[in-house]
C-alpha cells in the first residue's frame, strides 16, 4: 500500500475502527464487571466466567450466519446492523431482572456482535491495495486493544459511583451513537458478502492451513480476551489486590499494546506471517506462564508484557487468512473460523479458568494454559500460504 494511498483510505478505516471498538467492548467488558456483579448476584467464579460461554454461544451461531445476511444486505449493511443490535442489547442487559433474564440477553449481544468481523475483514482488506492488508488491518485491531485499555480504566474510575447495571446502560447509548456515525459517514464495504455454500464450505474445510489457523486462533482468541477476562478477578482473590487498583493496572498495561500492533503487521508484510505468528505465540505462552507462577516485580511485568505480545498476533492472523481460500470467500473463511476459535478461546478457556479459581487455582491455570500457547508455536510449521492476490 502506497503513503498516499493509505491516507486516502485512513478516515474509512478509522471510522471502521470505532464501530469495531464498540462491537468489541460489548464482549470485555464484563471482565472488569465481574467482582461487582458476584457480589451483586451472589455468584460463584464459575458462574460468573459463565457469562463468557453464553456470549460465544451467540456469536459462533450468528458468525456462521452471517454470510447469508451480507450476501443480501452487503458488508456496510451488515455491520451497521451488528453496532445498532449490539447497542440495543446492552441496553436490554441493563435491565434484565434475573440471572435468567441476563444470560439471554448475553446470547443476543454475543449473536449481534458476531455479525461484524466476517463483513468487516474484508471490508478493511479492500482499502488495502499493493499488499498493505498487515497494516491495514493494524489500523483496524486498534480498536479491540484501546478497549483493553479503555475499558478496566474507566471500570476503575466509574465503579465507585455507578453500578454495574448504569455502567452498562452508558455503554449501549455511546454504541448507538456510534452506530449512527457509521450510517451518516461509513462508505466501507459497500459490496455484497459471498453466501456459504456447500462448494465454498468443502473448499475451505479441506484446506488443512484452515484447521491450523482455527487452532492458532484459539490460542491467540484464549490468550487474548480469555485471560482478560479472568486477570481482574485472578488478581483480586488470589493476589489479594484492591478492584480499582486491579483495573487500572490492567488498563495501563494495555496501553503499549497500541504501538506494538503496528510493528506487527510491518513486520508481518516484510518478513511474513509464519515467523511472525510462531515467534508470537512462543512469546505470549511464556509470558503468560509467567502471570500464574509470578510474584512481585515478575508478575507486574508479566501484567505488562503479555497484552502487548498478544495484541501482536491478529493483525498478522488475520492477513494470513487472507492466503488460505481464494478472496472472494474470505468473509465465508473468517465466518467459518471465528466460531472455533471463539468458542474455545473466549469462552471454553475462560470458564475452565473460573472452575479452577473457585479451587483457589487460577495461578496453575494461568501457568499451564500459557505452556499450551507456547507449544501451539510448533503448528505454524504446517501452515501453507499462497501468494497475494491481487
Amino acid at each position: 500500500m502506497s503513503p498516499g494511498s493509505f491516507r486516502a483510505a485512513a478516515p474509512q478505516l478509522a471510522l471502521l475502527a470505532l464501530v469495531f471498538f464498540f462491537v468489541f467492548t460489548c464482549r470485555i467488558v464484563f471482565s472488569p464487571l465481574l467482582p461487582s456483579i458476584e457480589a451483586d448476584l451472589g455468584l460463584s467464579h464459575a458462574r460468573s466466567t459463565s457469562f463468557f460461554l453464553f456470549i460465544t454461544v451467540g456469536y459462533s451461531a450468528a458468525s456462521l450466519l452471517s454470510g447469508l445476511v451480507s450476501a443480501r444486505i452487503g458488508h456496510r449493511g451488515t455491520i451497521l446492523a451488528s453496532i445498532l443490535a449490539v447497542g440495543a442489547a446492552l441496553l436490554l442487559i441493563s435491565r434484565s431482572p434475573s440471572l435468567g433474564a441476563i444470560r439471554a440477553g448475553l446470547v443476543l449481544l454475543g449473536a449481534t456482535s458476531g455479525m461484524y468481523l466476517p463483513s468487516a475483514i474484508p471490508a478493511a482488506t479492500t482499502l488495502a491495495s499493493g499488499g498493505g492488508e498487515g497494516r491495514a488491518l493494524a489500523v483496524h485491531e486498534l480498536a479491540p486493544n484501546l478497549a483493553f485499555v479503555l475499558v478496566p480504566l474507566a471500570a476503575a474510575a466509574l465503579l465507585a459511583r455507578l453500578s454495574w447495571r448504569t455502567f452498562l446502560l452508558a455503554l449501549g447509548v455511546a454504541a448507538l451513537a456510534a452506530g449512527a456515525a457509521f450510517l451518516a459517514f461509513g462508505r466501507s464495504g459497500a459490496f455484497r458478502g459471498e453466501p456459504p455454500s456447500l462448494a465454498n464450505v468443502r473448499l475451505i474445510l479441506s484446506r488443512p492451513s484452515y484447521w491450523v489457523l482455527a487452532l492458532l486462533f484459539t490460542l491467540g482468541v484464549g490468550s487474548g480476551v480469555g485471560v482478560f477476562a479472568v486477570m481482574p478477578t485472578y488478581l483480586v482473590t488470589e493476589r489479594g489486590l484492591g478492584q480499582a487498583a486491579v483495573n487500572t493496572l490492567i488498563g495501563l498495561s494495555r496501553i503499549s499494546g497500541l504501538a506494538a500492533i503496528f510493528a506487527a503487521g510491518w513486520l508481518a508484510d516484510r518478513f511474513g506471517a509464519r515467523a511472525m505468528l510462531a515467534a508470537i505465540l512462543l512469546a505470549t505462552g511464556a509470558a503468560t506462564s509467567a502471570l500464574g507462577f509470578g510474584r512481585g516485580a515478575l508478575l507486574t511485568s508479566a501484567v505488562f508484557v503479555q497484552p502487548v505480545l498478544t495484541a501482536c498476533f491478529f493483525p498478522v492472523g488475520f492477513a494470513a487468512i487472507a492466503r488460505i481460500t481464494p478472496r472472494r470467500i474470505y468473509n465465508v473463511t473468517v465466518s467459518l473460523l471465528l466460531p472455533i476459535s471463539y468458542t474455545l478461546g473466549g469462552g471454553v478457556a475462560p470458564s475452565l479458568l473460573g472452575i479452577l479459581g473457585d479451587r483457589g487455582s487460577f495461578a496453575l491455570g494461568l501457568v499451564l494454559f500459557g505452556a499450551l500457547i507456547a507449544a501451539g508455536s510448533a503448528l505454524v510449521l504446517l501452515l501453507r500460504l499462497e501468494p497475494r492476490e491481487a
